[in-house]
């Protein structure tokens, strides 16, 4: 556990670190003076000032800045040095140089994982989608293996790829059940192929007659992956932006798809266990750091994403929010007040302190 938790910190003050530093590159490219570039939150633990910057570390991990000179209602005296001198569309740039970073730090990760593995990966999929990039091929894939159930006791292993049975493929969960319904109480032939290890296995398995509720009559869950593989030369080279458009689209999507569900359901659990606080990436990076190296850089770069996503979002107190309010001072030809602005952040950054607080909530209950 003391492992799992330095590492969810070094992966954490990674995409921070990155996130930061586009816009700390940005704004040094285009003349703003930068005052303070800051990992973690105060109060400080490191500092150190070279030439007109104060770099610093805070004791605080989840989070960073950097202290950009006239950006906030304070007078600038030299406008040239300023953020808020500058013309929109450098600040536009500014602004948008944390969410590029962390997409390319996912890219470069992705690149180097999909050129080890013969430009192949795979995903499991939470509903049926169809990647825009890339050859796509669906698995029916094992989950969690019930102890003493028959799977356990025939060798089935959480994310085995179920390839054939009794000579036959299934391409779909429902169609699977309903044949092993079937076959309660009859030996069937399984062959596997493990999606982490690519082992292949082929077992022989008896479903059971009866079973206690939630089981089923081989006692393991299952789920949908696909893998997808990247062929031509030209993907190949560019299989790592490739994949990141494909994980953000279905990031996107799966928003989309959650948010309908619960308008559906008129509940709210649907879009709410779709949403992860601190302590379910945790969960995450500490099942990840057990799967091997290749798996937890992999999660990294999803991370990286969802936190590039994320920022995107056109909310107040992100950094598409500031685009939001670049976006109308274009339109309108002059500034959104500052202290409006800066009200409108505040109450949208109590907000997302709040849902953060809540995921945080859900994801306890959720996992204890």
């Amino acid at each position: 556990m003391f492992v799992s938790i330095i590492i969810f910190i070094l992966i954490l003050s990674l995409l921070i670190f990155v996130h930061e530093l586009g816009h700390f590159v940005f704004a040094k490219m285009t003349g703003v003076k930068v005052e303070e570039f800051a990992i973690g939150f105060p109060p400080r633990i490191w500092e150190k000032q070279k030439g007109e910057t104060l770099y610093s570390i805070g004791a605080i991990p989840f989070g960073g800045f950097n202290k950009l000179y006239g950006e906030t209602s304070e007078v600038a005296q030299d406008k040239d040095r300023s953020f808020s001198g500058k013309p929109v569309r450098v600040r536009a740039l500014i602004s948008f140089g944390g969410v590029l970073f962390n997409v390319l730090l996912a890219t470069v990760i992705f690149y180097f994982i999909l050129s080890s593995s013969g430009f192949q990966t795979k995903q499991f999929l939470i509903y049926d989608f169809k990647f825009p990039f890339g050859q796509q091929e669906n698995f029916i894939a094992t989950g969690a293996v019930v102890k003493n159930s028959p799977a356990e006791i025939a060798g089935i292993e959480p994310r085995d790829l179920i390839l054939q049975v009794n000579g036959k493929e299934f391409k779909n969960t429902s169609e699977f059940i309903e044949f092993i319904q079937e076959k309660k109480g009859k030996e069937i032939n399984l062959v596997l192929r493990n999606a982490i290890t690519n082992e292949n296995k082929n077992i022989n398995i008896v479903p059971r007659i009866e079973y206690p509720d939630n089981q089923g009559p081989l006692g393991v869950s299952l789920g949908n992956i696909a893998q997808v593989s990247y062929v031509s030369p030209a993907n190949k080279i560019f299989s790592g932006f490739l994949h990141s458009a494909n994980i953000s689209v279905y990031s996107f999507s799966g928003l989309a798809y959650f948010i309908k569900e619960s308008f559906q359901e008129k509940n709210i659990a649907p879009l709410a266990s779709s949403v992860s606080g601190p302590v379910g990436i945790f969960s995450l990076v500490d099942t990840a750091s057990k799967m091997g190296f290749a798996t937890l850089m992999n999660l990294t770069a999803v991370i990286s994403l969802a936190l590039a996503m994320f920022n995107i979002l056109p909310i107040p107190a992100l950094d598409g929010g500031k685009l939001v309010f670049l976006a109308i001072e274009a339109v309108a030809r002059k500034p959104v007040p500052q202290k409006i602005e800066e009200n409108i952040t505040m109450f949208f950054f109590g907000l997302l302190i709040l849902m953060m607080l809540a995921a945080t909530f859900n994801d306890l209950h959720r996992f204890f």
